[in-house]
């Protein structure tokens, strides 16, 4: 469902509003968080990032909702969605565009405001699944890789759609052998 609605403050944006957004809501769909670690300006002048976030809605169980970074201002608030508010440590799996080195600085910042552990290494069944695309990570994914569980790199046309159909597979899985 698109809907035409006012930004929320926390974006610093107002008196801005947005046509466009989608809004899914159900039982069952995966709640994917897309961050861009920059600004909303920078994020939604990028065309990947909205490619994406469009791909991701138009998969049936899936709601995909935008996260950006605030800046230094906010250094002790849980990230937000645009859309629905939902904090980023309320998402089954966070998705981080990323198309510049120097936002890794904020993936790091925006993971620890969420109160989700910097390292993959520290997380669990109960964190969100952290991932993360973009051209900095298919440059040179090292200097995150201890941060992140999963890469997607390549196309996005090509890759969401089997990563989303591996994900709810494997969750099914889980839950089989658990309740068995």
């Amino acid at each position: 469902m698109k809907k035409k609605f006012k930004l929320r403050q926390n974006y610093g944006l107002k008196n801005s509003s947005e046509t466009g957004a989608i809004i899914k809501k159900g039982k069952g769909l995966i709640k994917t968080a897309l961050v861009y670690p920059n600004t909303y300006k920078a994020g939604m002048s990028s065309l990947g990032f909205q490619t994406i976030y469009k791909l991701a809605n138009n998969i049936e169980f899936v709601s995909c909702e935008r996260i950006f970074w605030h800046g230094q201002k906010d250094n002790n608030k849980c990230p937000k969605s645009i859309e629905t508010g939902l904090g980023l440590d309320k998402f089954d799996i966070i998705m981080f565009s990323i198309s510049f080195e120097n936002d890794f600085l904020n993936l790091a910042q925006l993971l620890v405001q969420a109160g989700i552990p910097l390292r993959s290494s520290d997380r669990n069944h109960i964190h969100p699944l952290v991932v993360a695309g973009g051209i900095a990570c298919f440059l040179n994914p090292e200097p995150i890789a201890a941060f992140i569980d999963c890469f997607l790199l390549g196309e996005a046309e090509c890759l969401l759609k089997p990563f989303f159909d591996g994900y709810i597979k494997k969750k099914r899985e889980t839950i089989f052998f658990t309740n068995s």
